[in-house]
């Protein structure tokens, strides 16, 4: 977030300084005065005047009457306006100080407004995002809801429905899903195995029933299928079936990925497996 503010910063800053300083450089001029070019016109003329007389194309006295004239035109046209000698030149109130001053000010203004109408504010807010991404997946889910509860004909929909509310915590609406999925569970290992251990969770963890029917049934299905016989082993365990617990995390073991994290954990419940399996042998029990 904080790489985000400070990059935007630093482009606003950025288009500020492309704006704002032609507008604090001082006009340049062109080098041109009105009156000097009125003087050097009537100064040609005043040439061309005498050249005239000398040449005799005009009377001495014509020459003086006309030069005359051109120099009280030349006075008229030079005077100093007495406004613009106490008035400084400027461009009305929006001088271009005001105007640098008055970007300066609205340029991020209207940027950062621009960005929280149009753009995604929550996004600089991990917290805040999350929560947006809940509230979007919440609304997905009420909506399939919504269309399974008007057209109930959807075993897949069901399924679907039944797997974000377990994801979602939502334990007694995730079974009444499943419970509806009918067809959609009977072909699919992934959705037995998903539905027993809701089933077991309800249960304190027990497999026994219900759970470890659906596990048999996604194993007649996928005999390799890893949380199938993960679940396998746990309802052999729990009831004393030692030995059947150690064939079914060997089988786990040898699908899993060597070195992986459930490898790891598989073989420490094998581990623990056999040990029991052998106390029971010792103790006269049956293993």
């Amino acid at each position: 977030m904080s790489l985000f503010i400070a990059l935007a910063a630093f482009m606003t800053l950025a288009a500020i300084a492309w704006i704002v300083l032609p507008l604090l450089r001082p006009a340049a001029s062109n080098g041109v005065s009105s009156q000097r070019l009125n003087a050097a016109i009537y100064r040609d003329q005043l040439e061309a005047l005498d050249r005239d007389l000398a040449s005799g194309a005009i009377s001495p006295a014509d020459h003086e009457a006309t030069r005359d004239e051109l120099q009280l035109r030349l006075l008229d046209d030079t005077a100093e306006d007495p406004q613009a000698a106490t008035t400084p030149a400027a461009s009305g109130f929006w001088g271009s100080r005001r105007m640098a001053g008055l970007v300066a000010l609205l340029l991020p203004t209207v940027a950062a407004g621009m960005y929280y109408g149009l753009g995604d504010p929550a996004a600089l807010n991990p917290a805040a995002a999350r929560t947006a991404n809940e509230q979007q997946v919440i609304q997905m889910v009420e909506s399939l809801a919504a269309k399974l509860k008007a057209n109930p004909d959807n075993p897949k929909g069901w399924a679907m429905l039944a797997r974000s509310y377990k994801v979602m915590g939502r334990v007694d609406e995730a079974e009444q899903a499943y419970a509806k999925a009918g067809a959609a569970l009977d072909g699919n290992p992934d959705l037995l195995v998903d539905y027993a251990e809701l089933l077991a969770v309800r249960a304190q963890n027990r497999m026994e029933g219900r759970p470890v029917e659906l596990v048999r049934k996604a194993l007649s299905i996928d005999p390799d299928h890893p949380s199938a016989l993960m679940m396998s082993g746990v309802a052999a365990y729990q009831l004393n079936d030692f030995d059947g617990a150690v064939r079914e995390w060997e089988k786990l073991l040898s699908v899993l990925e060597p070195g992986s994290e459930d490898a790891k954990m598989t073989q420490e419940n094998l581990d623990e497996a056999r040990v029991r399996s052998q106390e029971a042998r010792k103790s006269g029990a049956k293993p």
